[in-house]
């Protein structure tokens, strides 16, 4: 496989505890890396515990365009001898352990090979810069020395992390650096790995999924949103709260979810841009005012970032297993929209997108991540905010309702569920002058009344009025993505949605050298599914390919539904691990030496 030679690029791990402080002292050092002008991308992984069990941050650094994690790495900072038990094997050939000999012995190492002994009094370093919560900057320091690194972009971005603090907290921490960086240097001076700063690249971003759906949504101009912590969407609640003041947005911490979704649709009514946002779980509670907003007709937006289920699951890990879920959500049929961003950059773009999407087509639109867009943070360019737009579709906000005869009775009575070619209707906000605003979870007739709405006839119109809307979507939302050769060229077609994009292209870099070509597609709009566009990509291909992270085939489902064809091969992973590039390119080699 022809991953990144010797030196080109490095991918370290920090193992420990929770509390160790394992995840904060990893994105300092990808801060540091990403002011020195590389490429990161990183990934957190922990069990679902308050305190202790296993948890490891894993950073991949490069001057090259990078879009995933990788499964081996070439130095292992171990904070704790569990870390050299469980993780050594990750370790290519040659590759490096950082320890402190006062904690654990590399003498009984098992399957410890060729690795190289870096041992650290990480303890002791901390102590002596003022408290031993510093080992794990302490192992910073050192890992900069072993690969050659200058010190002084980590002691920038330990400066700039306790800024908000006493200012002996960030000397503290850049003088428990230094004593790392000083002895590996004194110690291991002819590690092979060396990483160069590239100080005239340009400035990048460091974020996570959340971070950037949160951007997106200010970009929006969001004016109000609601939740409950439920992992992985938690850190977007924290995200929002931090930026209500500056950004003049409603926050709410409801008491549960049921009351998150119910707000998010009482403020879409009062005109606000409105959100909520969960997990799979969380979004079991929604479903009823889920399916109020589709009846109600609400520009709500929500974001139902996948963890492992069925029940708890696993809620600290990751898969694409609510597709189906998400698609069809809640008792009768309404039209909704499901977005699936496949990464930071698609993240923040598909937010802004599904505001002016929801206001549109006067209903809801999903957003489905998983914890692999939650948790973990990449670098990429500064975000293009002239690129943002707001479209509210047909809404009138202030006036008299008698200046819209389009939205009204010959009687001048306003009619909020009028009977239209597309299925959307003109929108008139609380206050619009001689407008009676009705609005419940009945079926309900043109002005809104429950009782009207039981008429056979009513009742089938307003169901068509809805759906229609589904058509006029397939015209807003965006096309699929397409990456490498052209289908009719290629050696294997592979077909994707969300977070498998990044490992993906990952492996189509990869496998380029060998000599195979691969065309790619992202289905990004994966309700209403694009059927004749995958149809056309799938028929083009010699051998085509399916990645997702489910057991059960749910994007191949769908092909199967829509398209009335299949797919020659399918790569599953939902042990909760996201897929590594890996895994990717030794499937797209089997499939194309099939062929």
């Amino acid at each position: 496989m022809p991953l990144p030679g010797p030196g080109s690029e490095l991918r370290v791990t920090i193992g420990g505890e929770a509390g160790f402080g394992i995840k904060a002292a990893g994105q300092t050092l990808a801060r540091a890396f990403v002011h020195a002008g590389l490429e990161v991308f990183d990934l957190t992984e922990y069990p679902s515990l308050i305190r202790g069990g296993h948890n490891t941050y894993t950073l991949r650094v490069s001057p090259n365009p990078i879009s995933s994690h990788v499964e081996s790495v070439e130095v292992l900072i171990a904070l704790n001898r569990k870390t050299v038990e469980l993780d050594i094997d990750r370790l290519v050939p040659g590759g490096a352990v950082i320890f402190d000999p006062d904690a654990t012995s590399a003498d009984d190492w098992p399957g410890a090979g060729d690795a190289r002994a870096v041992p650290v009094p990480l303890a002791a370093f901390a102590k002596q810069a003022g408290g031993p919560i510093m080992a794990n900057t302490v192992a910073l320091g050192a890992a900069l020395a072993l690969v050659h690194f200058p010190l002084e972009y980590l002691a920038d971005a330990l400066t700039a992390q306790f800024a908000h603090k006493s200012p002996e907290i960030a000397e503290q921490n850049v003088a428990a650096s230094r004593l790392g960086y000083e002895h590996v240097r004194a110690s291991v001076p002819d590690f092979w790995l060396s990483i160069a700063p590239k100080p005239d690249a340009p400035k990048r971003l460091l974020v996570d999924g959340n971070e950037a759906i949160g951007l997106g949504a200010l970009s929006a101009g969001i004016g109000f949103y609601a939740a409950y912590p439920m992992t992985p969407a938690s850190s977007l609640l924290h995200f929002m709260a931090a930026h209500e003041r500056d950004s003049g947005v409603v926050v709410k911490h409801t008491e549960d979810e049921i009351a998150a979704m119910n707000m998010a649709v009482g403020a879409a009514f009062t005109g606000a841009r409105a959100m909520c946002a969960t997990a799979g779980g969380g979004f079991a509670l929604m479903v009823e005012g889920f399916g109020m907003a589709g009846v109600s007709e609400s520009a709500v937006v929500v974001g139902v970032f996948t963890r492992p289920g069925p029940a708890t699951g696993l809620p600290t890990w990751t898969e694409q297993s609510d597709l189906r879920y998400v698609i069809h959500a809640a008792q009768g049929e309404f039209p909704r929209v499901v977005l699936a961003p496949g990464d930071r950059a698609d993240a923040f773009e598909f937010t802004w997108r599904a505001f002016n999407l929801a206001d549109q087509l006067q209903t809801p639109v999903v957003i489905l991540g998983d914890s692999y867009l939650s948790d973990n943070r990449e670098s990429l360019p500064y975000y293009d905010l002239d690129a943002v737009t707001i479209d509210r579709g047909k809404l009138v906000a202030e006036g008299s309702i008698a200046d819209h005869p389009e939205a009204i009775d010959e009687a001048g009575r306003y009619l909020r569920y009028k009977l239209t070619d597309d299925g959307v209707s003109t929108r008139v906000l609380p206050g619009v002058t001689g407008a009676i605003q009705l609005g419940n979870s009945y079926e309900h007739d043109e002005y809104g009344y429950g009782s009207a709405g039981e008429a056979a006839d009513m009742r089938a119109a307003q169901n068509e009025k809805r759906m229609a809307k589904l058509e006029l979507a397939r015209t807003l939302v965006p096309p699929p993505a397409t990456f490498g050769a052209p289908p009719g060229e290629a050696d294997v077609a592979v077909l994707f949605f969300g977070t498998t994009k990044g490992p993906v292209l990952e492996a189509m870099r990869w496998i380029e050298p060998d000599g195979v070509k691969v065309a790619a597609m992202q289905v990004v709009a994966l309700w209403p599914f694009p059927a004749d566009d995958v149809a056309a990509f799938l028929g083009a291909a010699k051998r085509t390919l399916i990645v997702e992270a489910n057991y059960t085939g749910q994007l191949q489902g769908l092909v199967r539904e829509q398209c009335l064809r299949d797919v020659d091969a399918t790569l599953h992973r939902y042990d909760g691990r996201p897929f590594s590039p890996e895994q990717v390119y030794a499937k797209l080699e089997e499939v194309a030496k099939n062929a």
